[in-house]
């Protein structure tokens, strides 16, 4: 066995294993296989197939019809959809933003949530002499950024606390939320409003609007404007308005 497979072998969750082959199975020949058929192909015992067939169709991962056979639960039409759902998003925040970023001559991020960072998707560049230069596929803490407050605007205290196991924050300037407590109030004002702001908590010299998108009330994704100090106060009020109008644009109801 090549090292690198051995690596990955010793970082297996055999659940995971198991629940990949028969949901393989399932997607080749949807309602052809009975628990006891699945049990023998796979050379899984009935019990611990049982056990994860019951899970499986708890999670909505498999169904099961009257002849005890199985296929793919509805909980693959919304996570395949979602999946696609990102790069039409993509697509539809190219063909939207522009109004947006020559309303207020500055550049406009599109990005999602990743763990407790927020990774960037797409970026209309505004042809200024002083901009941001995060960009596609870059990641930044979400606590730190206003993109991460409205991304994170729905989250409850126990949904902070798995992102952010430590209650102390990383702190990248002088500026920036420090803990947990204060982003739980700080996300209660954003939920209140309905768009996020951070003051020079990511970089300094930079203010940043964001609003969330979302997908039949989820929030899926967040587009924000980055706006130099020296600005901040006379573009911020159109800045709001513009990037808020541009997430209910990108949102579906």
């Amino acid at each position: 066995m090549k090292e690198g497979n051995a690596m990955d072998q010793k970082y297996a969750v055999l659940a995971l294993d198991r629940a990949h082959s028969v949901l393989k199975l399932l997607a080749e020949e949807p309602f052809k296989w009975k628990l006891s058929d699945i049990s023998k192909h796979l050379r899984i015992s009935k019990s611990t197939l049982y056990s994860l067939l019951s899970t499986m169709e708890h999670l909505q991962w498999v169904q099961k019809d009257r002849g005890e056979t199985y296929a793919l639960g509805s909980s693959f039409g919304d996570f395949g959809g979602a999946y696609f759902r990102q790069y039409d998003l993509i697509e539809e925040f190219k063909g939207a933003a522009g109004p947006a970023m020559q309303a207020l001559q500055e550049s406009i991020q599109l990005a999602r949530l990743d763990g407790n960072t927020v990774l960037y998707l797409a970026k209309m560049e505004a042809s200024t002499p002083v901009h941001m230069v995060l960009g596609p596929g870059v990641r930044f803490p979400a606590h730190a950024s206003g993109l991460g407050k409205s991304l994170m605007m729905d989250m409850n205290a126990e949904q902070i606390g798995r992102i952010f196991p430590e209650e102390t924050l990383p702190q990248l300037t002088a500026h920036t939320l420090d803990s947990r407590e204060i982003l739980l109030l700080e996300l209660e004002k954003v939920r209140h409003i309905g768009y996020s702001m951070d003051l020079q908590e990511g970089v300094m010299g930079f203010c940043c609007v964001a609003a969330p998108i979302r997908h039949w009330g989820e929030v899926v994704a967040a587009v924000s404007c980055s706006i130099p100090i020296h600005h901040w106060e006379v573009k911020k009020h159109k800045a709001v308005s513009e990037i808020f109008a541009l997430a209910q644009r990108l949102s579906t109801n």
